[in-house]
């Protein structure tokens, strides 16, 4: 049997052993049930990158979470010594996609059961026009699901404003969660009408604006308005001037998905409290070991730190 410390075969998933090391001074390992070869990064968002893990991290923190360029980020890891081009950190953060999901898959973030939805205008494309020389405008739909509680539930980059963007927004919505809410607010835009349909029955839709309603909910009333999302979505707006849009829709999708983790992740002391849970100083170090650990950790184990209140 390999050692229980070495990470496991990427390809079939068994145990393995050390093989050497690398020209960069990296331990290689040896799968004795395939035979595949692979370095102490296989499987993690680092892999196949010459920069250290803490740079990476660092570049892609900065530049998801707040409302910097790719550009305005390289001038401030220059000040650190720290190299790193425009081009390589706009990269980056698509390779955390996969090991964000694995996280939220077994860090559970309890979502309410009052969810809020909007779409924001995202700069996309240009159409070739006899009145305006760059081209005119072509425009892409951020449709975000959020609950009252703030947290991302999930979000579609759409290419229109359609029933059936309404739909793919909500249905990833409820997958995420795993449940249905019992109340879906929004504003007066037509693609929700039908689109909350995805959720089944008993989901109940309010139009509420910036008006506040008053319904009835469990034993007592809930005040519904859309200001919340309205608040998110002015926060998010920043960040897209900062990128000027996106140019492809299918990346531009997965950056956000990377937002919204970033987003959940950060919030409210979460972060400390998953990293406490498994014994990790809450540091760089910390939070790059943290995707080591959920790539050796087994497709059953689900670490749950969440309070009761979130919030």
């Amino acid at each position: 049997m390999s050692p229980k410390s070495n990470p496991k075969c990427p390809a079939c998933g068994a145990g393995s052993w050390k093989n050497g090391v690398s020209r960069t001074g990296r331990q290689r390992y040896v799968c004795p049930s395939c035979g595949k070869k692979f370095d102490e990064r296989a499987g993690t968002p680092y892999h196949w990158l010459h920069k250290p893990e803490r740079d990476v991290l660092m570049a892609t923190v900065l530049y998801v979470k707040y409302p910097l360029s790719s550009y305005q980020v390289e001038e401030i890891l220059e000040l650190f010594g720290i190299e790193a081009s425009a081009r390589q950190i706009e990269r980056w953060p698509k390779r955390f996609g996969p090991a964000a999901r694995r996280i939220l898959g077994r860090y559970k973030v309890r979502f309410s059961k009052v969810w809020h939805v909007d779409e924001k205008f995202t700069p996309h494309d240009r159409a070739p026009s006899e009145k305006y020389k760059r081209g005119r405008r072509k425009w892409a739909y951020q449709i975000t699901v959020l609950d009252s509680r703030s947290n991302v539930v999930a979000s579609y980059l759409a290419p229109e404003r359609s029933t059936e963007a309404a739909r793919e927004a909500l249905r990833r919505a409820r997958d995420a969660a795993g449940f249905s809410p019992d109340f879906v607010v929004s504003d007066d835009c037509f693609i929700y009408d039908r689109g909350v349909n995805v959720l089944g029955r008993r989901t109940r839709h309010v139009r509420a604006h910036f008006e506040g309603k008053l319904y009835p909910h469990g034993k007592g009333a809930v005040l519904l308005s859309n200001n919340r999302i309205e608040r998110y979505h002015s926060t998010l707006a920043p960040k897209v001037r900062s990128m000027r849009g996106v140019k492809n829709l299918e990346l531009g999708d997965q950056f956000f998905q990377v937002y919204n983790f970033m987003h959940n992740l950060f919030r409210k002391g979460r972060l400390k409290r998953i990293l406490g849970r498994l014994s990790i100083m809450p540091s760089w170090e910390g939070l790059t070991r943290l995707f080591y650990l959920v790539r050796d950790l087994s497709p059953g184990f689900a670490v749950r730190t969440e309070r009761r209140r979130d919030g």
